[in-house]
């Protein structure tokens, strides 16, 4: 029986995923070199899990500290932006919904400020058992191994499914061997939902 539902956030829960690019690459633009856009775009596309710092720290081969300057800066654009960005139509009354039968967690590779007020905007703060963003845990395996150990239970990894639309949420669901479900505008097998808010029916799938 499954107990416990981990989801990711930005392109799972909320419709983010287009503004944060967008806010990194003015930045860029405006701030440090726009050759480096390109560059910028392929570590956003294939480094996901990266908090901002450390793809800043590849983009410049720059120390932390200045890593932490210009990744904190982007970090403010971002969160003022919180008020512009939504949830996907019904999710935030099905993640009330699903609190109530599952213990629920959140992973995400934004900032702790980003997770926090989107959350608490809809009200699902409290929603959550345990959050863990990506300031200074990067989105990982080990966000996994923090969920478990808040579990206190050994068996979480059997009794959880993850729930996330990108690759590197894959890859981390499949390093543990967690059972997972991809939410995707283009469905292609029975593990696949275009919106949380259809996910009772898959739910009925692990049982």
């Amino acid at each position: 029986m499954k107990k416990y539902l981990i989801f990711d956030l930005d392109w799972t829960l909320v419709q983010s995923a287009n503004q944060i690019d967008t806010i990194i690459y003015k930045y860029i633009q405006d701030n440090l070199d726009p050759d480096l856009i390109e560059y910028a775009r392929y570590l956003i596309q294939n480094k996901q899990w990266m908090s901002i710092y450390e793809w800043v720290e590849i983009l410049l081969e720059c120390d932390k500290q200045t890593a932490k300057y210009h990744g904190d800066k982007i970090y403010n654009e971002i969160n003022k932006v919180t008020k512009e960005i939504d949830f996907f139509e019904w999710v935030p009354e099905k993640i009330k919904q699903l609190s109530k039968s599952y213990t629920l967690f959140l992973s995400t590779g934004n900032s702790d400020e980003f997770a926090e007020k989107m959350l608490k905007k809809w009200e699902i703060y409290d929603c959550f058992e345990k959050i863990m963003w990506s300031s200074f845990i990067p989105k990982s395996p080990e966000h996994i191994e923090q969920f478990k150990k808040q579990s206190e239970n050994k068996n979480f990894i059997d009794e959880a499914i993850f729930i996330w639309d990108g690759q590197v949420d894959e890859a981390i669901a499949k390093f543990h061997g967690m059972d997972f479900i991809h939410i995707s505008p283009f469905t292609q097998n029975k593990f696949q939902i275009k919106s949380v808010n259809q996910i009772d029916d898959i739910l009925n799938i692990f049982f």
